[in-house]
């Protein structure tokens, strides 16, 4: 796995140095972690939505909703960058995804057959549905 050499970025824009912007293209957060059948059919219906993953990172659950900011301008720079939020001021080149290769998740689900397959491989639940054969919501 290689990855950007972060001392050579600087502080100041950093956005401006990571192009295509991933960071700006999706938001996430955490969801509480799936413990019924009930759960798992939730989990299910949400990613049969476009452009919704699952991820599992450091032993918690997230939805991952791939949906790019309405600020970031045609050539992927934040058209509001010396007002952008908080949110986005405190992300840093340190572990922003643009320094690595993959977002270092356990497991990430792209579609609703790589989450029934995994329900399937690791919980007692019996899901009469097979895979889809669909195409995953976001690389």
């Amino acid at each position: 796995m290689s990855s950007t050499d972060v001392s050579s970025f600087e502080d100041d824009n950093q956005c401006a140095k990571c192009l295509p912007s991933k960071c700006c293209t999706y938001f996430a957060f955490e969801v509480d972690e799936p413990v019924t059948r009930k759960d798992f059919e939730a989990l299910l219906w949400q990613i049969a939505h476009e452009k919704v993953t699952f991820y599992i990172h450091r032993k918690n659950w997230h939805i991952m909703i791939h949906n790019r900011c309405r600020f970031l301008t045609p050539q992927n720079q934040c058209g509001i960058y010396e007002q952008r939020p908080y949110i986005c001021k405190e992300h840093s080149t340190k572990d922003c995804e643009y320094t690595g290769d993959d977002y270092g998740f356990s497991e990430h689900f792209r579609s609703y057959d790589e989450l029934l397959v995994y329900i399937k491989e690791n919980y007692n639940f019996r899901f009469k549905a097979l895979p889809t054969g669909m195409t995953p919501n976001a690389l």
